[in-house]
């Protein structure tokens, strides 16, 4: 029977939930040879994404990317947080930002597969399409 990265992952967060910095690394050692045993260390990094996306899930923590032109004021970025947190019901956000100078102003945050376009681009697009109709 084939494992799948899903499985794994989700075996690798069971085994961790609640252990020691020791005994992760005792179980990360271990795993990492099952992996090897089973010729399976190609899905290492998609093995790594999926516990990712479980241990957030499970811990109620959402990443963002922010992209701008800018750096974004830190009023902004506690304004985002406090935003982010209470719509999606998470105890933690974590912020990520990227700058890109084609971005004329405003900002784009990516939320897992959701895009929020705020940017000055984007708005005109909008409006363009408003005044059309």
């Amino acid at each position: 029977m084939k494992i799948t990265t899903n499985q794994y992952a989700q075996a690798l967060f069971e085994a961790t939930a609640e252990k020691s910095q020791k005994e992760i690394s005792h179980i990360i050692i271990n795993f990492v040879k099952a992996l090897a045993k089973n010729s399976q260390l190609k899905l290492k990094t998609d093995i790594i994404k999926k516990f990712q996306e479980i241990y957030n899930r499970e811990k109620a923590i959402i990443e963002v990317e922010i992209i701008s032109r800018d750096e974004t004021s830190e009023n902004l970025r506690k304004y985002l947080i406090e935003y982010i947190s209470n719509k999606y019901s998470v105890k933690k956000v974590v912020l990520k930002t990227k700058l890109d100078k084609s971005i004329k102003g405003g900002i784009i945050i990516k939320i897992g597969n959701e895009i929020i376009d705020g940017s000055v681009k984007h708005q005109f697009i909008e409006l363009k399409k408003i005044l059309e109709k």
